[in-house]
């Protein structure tokens, strides 16, 4: 996690926390050329693991045969076959109410985007031996970014 916004980068940071009244020049949060999915997800829907599954299911336009639980959240967001795209950004609006009905589950949510976005940035098995960008953007209000960053930052330390 950092405070530097490289959205579009299979390096460094795959986790950002940032407020709604962020101010980044516009040609920062501009992807480079090619085709980007972008899923946004709203974290005040997401208060439950089922919350979870459901705003992925609709923004990711999952296949028929999601599992609705962890494990297939995780493949599916590995596999994304559905979806032809040079890099993949989820935004979570709401950052704040994500899972916090069920905050065990908090640990298992980072560490399946992080799973994800570890496997896209090996370019293993990816077109040209290239690693495709998948990150994630949390947004929160002003007053819930120490909260959300403090909530992300033991899962960010370990891994």
């Amino acid at each position: 996690m950092t405070d530097t916004l490289d959205l579009w980068s299979t390096e460094g940071a795959w986790l950002h926390v940032q407020t709604r009244d962020v101010t980044a020049m516009a040609v920062d949060l501009v992807p480079p050329p090619g085709i980007t999915f972008t899923g946004r997800l709203d974290g005040a829907r997401m208060g439950d693991s089922d919350g979870v599954f459901e705003q992925f299911w609709n923004q990711f336009r999952f296949p028929d045969y999601f599992g609705w639980n962890w494990p297939a959240l995780s493949d599916c967001l590995r596999d994304l076959q559905w979806i032809k795209a040079d890099r993949y950004l989820v935004v979570i609006e709401n950052a704040g109410s994500v899972l916090d009905g069920t905050p065990d589950d908090w640990e298992t949510f980072l560490g399946t985007l992080h799973r994800a976005s570890a496997h896209w940035a090996n370019p293993h098995e990816k077109p040209a031996g290239v690693g495709i960008p998948f990150n994630v953007l949390l947004v929160c209000d002003p007053e819930e970014v120490a909260e959300v960053r403090e909530r992300v930052s033991v899962m960010v330390a370990d891994v």
